[in-house]
């Protein structure tokens, strides 16, 4: 992939309203406010409590529901998911990055962001670690200027520190995250699941004319599995592939 660097955000200011109101609800999900299997609060009462539209609620709703924390049972409203861990399975191949894997559209430039702050009780659960900063970095894959996807990196700032990430360098930035990350990560733990959520949580950019995507999460580790990074990978479902091989181990022959 020929990825070209072509913006840089400034310093946001402000969260958008939605993300917002995630990090409250998500807060309150996880101090037991919400306790598993619960049910939310109506639309009408929580956008209230929020004091938040309810398109903006909804929002926040619907990534909650991509994070596996809230499930909205038609006709009855939202309940909060009970945790179980998920399913794991191994995989001997190299690490690559996913959406190279698995996007049918090759692209052929990258746009970077990113910002540097605080982060809420979500990003310190998505990295596992009780950071006292974080580098949050957008980037949007284009085809010929178009873009056709995007991932959200949420990065400790150890990571930045102990690799000695130079972020006013943001040429050699785009490569680390594209491809050192993956070279110096020893394992990686991927989830996909569909979403509706790629083209308001992308922002700058309109992916694609539907709301149909495939969400991949994925969190790289280092060789004392301690988090390098933890991405979200967001692909139109009309652009995306997965083949995956499955092989039984060869088992000797018992002895005569």
């Amino acid at each position: 992939m020929n990825n070209t660097l072509t913006t840089i955000s400034k310093e946001k200011a402000r969260k958008l309203k939605h993300v917002k109101v995630y990090d409250r609800l998500y807060s309150m999900i996880k101090d037991g406010t919400f306790p598993p299997g619960t049910q939310l609060p109506s639309e009408p009462e929580l956008a209230l409590q929020m004091n938040v539209s309810r398109m903006t609620l909804r929002r926040s709703l619907a990534l909650l529901q991509e994070d596996n924390l809230v499930q909205n049972i038609q006709g009855k409203g939202n309940f909060v998911k009970s945790q179980s861990s998920p399913a794991t399975f191994y995989e001997t191949e190299h690490i690559q990055h996913p959406f190279v894997k698995c996007s049918t559209i090759d692209s052929d430039s990258t746009e970077l962001e990113f910002r540097i702050e605080p982060p809420s009780d979500y990003m310190k659960q998505s990295v596992h670690c009780d950071t006292a900063a974080v580098v949050i970095s957008d980037r949007w894959y284009k085809k010929k200027n178009a873009a056709i996807g995007y991932t959200l990196s949420i990065i400790p700032i150890e990571t930045i520190s102990n690799y000695k990430i130079d972020l006013s360098n943001l040429e050699s930035f785009l490569v680390f995250l594209e491809k050192t990350i993956y070279d110096l990560s020893l394992d990686s733990r991927c989830s996909y699941s569909y979403t509706n959520t790629g083209n308001f949580t992308s922002t700058k950019y309109t992916l694609s004319n539907n709301s149909n995507f495939f969400l991949i999460q994925e969190t790289l580790y280092d060789n004392n599995h301690i988090v390098l990074l933890f991405n979200k990978h967001y692909i139109p479902l009309h652009n995306f592939s997965l083949e995956v091989c499955y092989t039984n181990q060869l088992q000797s022959s018992p002895e005569n």
